[in-house]
């Protein structure tokens, strides 16, 4: 009987271990094959747990205006994403939480300081084919010419409505309605460049 519950207990650990697992994503880049991501638009190479991809005007144009994206399924409300980027003369990193069924939550777009538009971070208060995006933060956000060659930390934490969004040094305690929004992607993309990313980590909370 004693070795019966063992056994029951051993079982019922396991099942709720390995569905806290299931909540969390991490990619090395240990390998090209990794069932979680979703690597587009572009050739990405994997080596030294690294991705690396380069864009160019042409492969820009074929892809009507959307440069190598890096996509992973995730459905979480609050939560930590981490990873690391490299860009090697990029005209703008975009990263982006996107809804399961409404389009595109949170967006933090890192330019190169040449384009009219800056670096910024905004996001939409209900689905994006609806509304607008809303600005939510854009004075102190990095520009990549700081950036150029470096590889620089990102880290984000949701808690509801508020996150706090770390970029190497930038540091920024953000309020807005999308941050509270139901997410069920992460995308990294960019444009023009080389970029690197490793070490993509996400940590639902719930």
């Amino acid at each position: 009987m004693q070795k019966l519950l063992f056994v029951l207990l051993t079982v019922s650990i396991l099942a709720v271990t390995g569905t806290a697992f299931a909540n969390h994503l991490y990619d090395d880049f240990s390998k090209a094959d990794f069932p979680e991501r979703q690597a587009l638009r572009g050739e990405w190479t994997y080596e030294n747990n690294e991705a690396h991809c380069v864009s160019d005007p042409e492969l820009y144009k074929k892809f009507k205006n959307h440069g190598p994206i890096l996509r992973y399924d995730s459905e979480f409300s609050d939560g930590t994403i981490e990873f690391e980027f490299q860009p090697k003369d990029v005209e703008r990193m975009i990263f982006t939480l996107n809804s399961a069924d409404a389009g595109h939550v949170f967006r933090m777009r890192l330019a190169d300081g040449k384009t009219r538009q800056g670096s910024r971070i905004y996001g939409w208060a209900g689905p994006s084919k609806d509304n607008d995006p809303e600005m939510i933060a854009v004075q102190g956000v990095p520009t990549l010419d700081t950036m150029n060659g470096k590889w620089v930390r990102v880290k984000i934490v949701i808690e509801g409505d508020r996150a706090t969004v770390t970029i190497g040094d930038y540091s920024e305690e953000l309020k807005h309605a999308s941050i509270g929004r139901e997410k069920g992607e992460v995308t990294i993309s960019f444009a023009s460049g080389e970029l690197g990313v490793r070490g993509v980590h996400i940590h639902p909370a719930k």
